[in-house]
């Protein structure tokens, strides 16, 4: 086996089997999140499964997708949300809108974020 082994990444949000063993093994959670709230609760199982199995829950990364197809205000709350619950890694999919769109989040709306 590889030491350091690879960072073991584990995407869903299964309560019952997938987010007990992000806690258990992973040491990233990528997760599909659609509220503060909703983020709350995926994350206090992903602890409590870390918490169970003797591990730092901090010690697991949490990352979401961010969508950039919104309002550029909505998706500045969006991030603002994400960060304050704990996303530390995002990813951006390819939005309908194309190329033009990525430009001017990158060009206006990413460097405001932080």
């Amino acid at each position: 086996m590889q030491r350091p082994h690879p960072p073991i990444w584990i995407g869903g949000k299964g309560r019952t089997r997938t987010l007990p063993t992000v806690g258990r093994f992973a040491d990233a959670w990528h997760g599909w999140v659609e509220s503060p709230e909703g983020l709350r609760e995926l994350n206090a199982i992903v602890d409590r499964s870390a918490e169970g199995a003797g591990r730092d829950p901090a010690s697991i990364l949490r990352s979401a997708g961010l969508s950039i197809s919104e309002p550029w205000d909505e998706v500045r709350r969006t991030f603002e949300w994400m960060r304050d619950g704990g996303i530390g890694y995002l990813t951006v999919s390819w939005p309908s809108e194309g190329l033009a769109r990525v430009e001017e989040f990158v060009d206006r709306v990413m460097p405001k974020l932080d």
